[in-house]
């Protein structure tokens, strides 16, 4: 769905330069008291026409985006990624993720049989454990665990809820730019504390920027002492000195 998005975008931004180029040369080339100066009005008609339908279409795209993302978040509420778990050559992944939640959570009902499934993701890379993906087979056991994370401090594994790539992405800016007190995730949700302090549930990066705009952003991560103003650039001459000229003596 992001190449769709991104090969609209692209369309749109060549046929509106190609048409203002067109419209620009022809304006030119047609006085405005010319019999075929008629010409022009149509051509201005017919670009009117296919820009609005181009922006129809991208609305629709866009909205078909919106709605796949919400229904790969329902099937990922019962999911759970835990960093952190060391790691064995030779290990059953469902029997530690038992022992590990047995012994940090109060969680009697929990076994084997709760989990619908279990793995690590990705490819072992150096001596970093990989995260492991747990499927509950129900909601209520997840929400329990999910809401008992804190008694994990200090023990080094995490918990995170399993996003899709649109909000996993929109959630790190988030946490890039306004902390890690100022933003979490909840239900597949991302929220935000908002300029006001009261909290917004986000989905997308355009929803953070409304809340945020990257000029507010840049000036709640400003250093103490410059207040977020923004400067003038400094201006860096990349011209190479010039060798002083040795001037050479004939006796």
């Amino acid at each position: 769905m992001d190449s769709i998005l991104k090969s609209m975008d692209d369309l749109s931004q060549n046929f509106h330069k190609t048409m203002a180029e067109f419209q620009q040369n022809l304006q030119s080339a047609i006085p405005a008291t010319s019999p075929t100066s008629n010409i022009a009005a149509q051509f201005t008609a017919f670009r009117n026409f296919v820009m609005s339908a181009l922006s129809s279409l991208q609305g629709q795209v866009e909205l078909l985006c919106k709605q796949v993302d919400q229904q790969e978040t329902r099937c990922r509420r019962k999911i759970i990624l835990l960093h952190g778990v060391p790691e064995s050559s030779k290990e059953n992944v469902d029997a530690t993720i038992v022992k590990v939640l047995k012994e940090n959570l109060q969680v009697p009902e929990l076994s084997a049989v709760s989990i619908s499934r279990c793995h690590r993701m990705g490819q072992v890379v150096g001596e970093k454990p990989r995260p492991i993906l747990v499927k509950f087979c129900d909601l209520r056991l997840r929400n329990k665990v999910w809401f008992g994370k804190k008694s994990f401090k200090g023990t080094g594994i995490t918990l995170a809820e399993f996003l899709t790539k649109n909000r996993h992405e929109t959630f790190m800016a988030a946490r890039q730019q306004l902390g890690v007190s100022k933003c979490w995730t909840k239900d597949g949700l991302v929220v935000v504390i908002g300029p006001d302090g009261k909290r917004h549930s986000i989905t997308s990066k355009s929803e953070l920027y409304s809340i945020y705009p990257q000029s507010v952003t840049e000036s709640v991560n400003a250093p103490a002492g410059t207040s977020g103003i923004a400067t003038k650039p400094q201006i860096v001459s990349t011209q190479v000195p010039r060798s002083k000229r040795v001037v050479k003596k004939y006796v």
